[in-house]
């Protein structure tokens, strides 16, 4: 897509998420998936794998390999041959275990990896063990970037951002760009969703987002790389406040935001299949069931869905969400809102923001 262009997040999502299995040698004390030691046998096999690469090919989006761990498939280097030789970009999420090698990274690389996740949650083997339950993983996941490094594997870092990994972003911040850039292009903060092995304890209160928020805009300023923040939509109206402020304009803001994500939430530019085959409009949102990649084509079950149209209906949004003026830019996590309350309309628990009660951003569009 040129980068200049709007996408029609309605018609194709910009990522296809598939849990190639729930297989995992860690216990991450967050795992969304509350991954197991085994692979379940009724996983999908390779060629119903094929057949969604199929619908990914239709659809013009990227295919995110994750699990649990996908080094955990004897067919994973099968399936990425496939897409590739259609065309479809890949990246890979490996786990950061023994699994992992330097062979194996530049094997990644060779096969056309477009790149690959690692997750980093503590800037120090203490930190990041105790949240991965696996000792030595930290060492394994700064391996990791070397041999990447030495690949030219382009690198994606993701860290969870909970309350007990609140206090050490900036230590984490400070280790990648100084013993990670390159191969580091993006860190990604996803703020944690009460789902699988997390819950509503684990996150951090209104306040202590909104100036995590502040830290992030004053870092991405000499950050090496881009940070995003995942599962944080309220996030774009922080950096649009603060934009504002100082001096830009509504419609520059619009343009540039596309690189914040704008418009993009769960359900719509992103799509996520599980490894039974299960679609769900995100892979932190189990609600609700769209359908199954075996009997019904994912290009299908996006563009139509009735549960995806819901969604994607601002309208439809309860609480203070429905009365922002960012809610077209924002809408909220509807992962979080689902996880704490049992509702997917219900408000964005972790925003603080109070709407000013006037819809000059949201008759715009996204």
């Amino acid at each position: 897509m040129h980068p200049g262009r709007a996408r029609d997040l309605s018609h194709a999502p910009i990522n296809v998420y598939w849990e190639m299995t729930r297989a995992c040698s860690l216990a991450c004390r967050h795992c969304r998936a509350s991954a197991l030691p085994q692979p379940d046998p009724a996983e999908l096999d390779t060629e119903q794998a094929f057949a969604l690469v199929d619908q990914v090919r239709r659809l013009g989006s990227m295919l995110i390999l994750t699990g649990g761990d996908p080094l955990e498939r004897p067919d994973l280097f099968e399936i990425i041959a496939y897409a590739r030789a259609l065309h479809v970009p890949v990246a890979v999420t490996p786990a950061t275990t023994p699994k992992l090698t330097e062979q194996l990274v530049a094997e990644l690389k060779e096969a056309g990896v477009a790149a690959l996740g690692l997750s980093l949650d503590g800037s120090t083997p203490e930190r990041h063990d105790a949240f991965r339950a696996v000792a030595g993983t930290f060492e394994c996941a700064m391996r990791a970037l070397e041999w990447a490094k030495g690949a030219r594997l382009p690198v994606q870092v993701n860290t969870t951002v909970s309350r007990q990994t609140l206090d050490d972003l900036p230590a984490v911040f400070d280790l990648l760009r100084t013993r990670a850039c390159p191969p580091v292009v993006r860190w990604s903060l996803f703020l944690v969703v009460p789902t699988g092995r997390a819950s509503s304890s684990d996150l951090p209160s209104p306040h202590e987002v909104e100036e995590m928020f502040g830290w992030v805009y004053e870092a991405s300023d000499t950050a090496p790389f881009h940070i995003s923040t995942v599962e944080a939509p309220h996030y774009r109206r922080y950096w649009m406040e603060r934009r504002l402020a100082e001096g830009g304009s509504v419609e520059e803001l619009l343009t540039h935001g596309r690189r914040q994500g704008f418009g993009v939430r769960d359900g719509h530019g992103v799509i996520f299949v599980s490894h039974l085959g299960n679609v769900y409009p995100a892979g932190f949102l189990p609600e609700p069931l769209l359908g199954n990649v075996k009997d019904t084509s994912l290009v299908e079950l996006y563009r139509s869905h009735p549960g995806l149209l819901a969604l994607r209906d601002e309208s439809r949004l309860c609480g203070k969400c429905a009365s922002c003026e960012y809610r077209r830019i924002c809408g909220g996590s509807r992962s979080r809102a689902f996880g704490v309350t049992g509702d997917v309309f219900a408000e964005e628990p972790t925003c603080s923001y109070i709407p000013k009660g006037t819809a000059a951003l949201d008759a715009r569009p996204s």
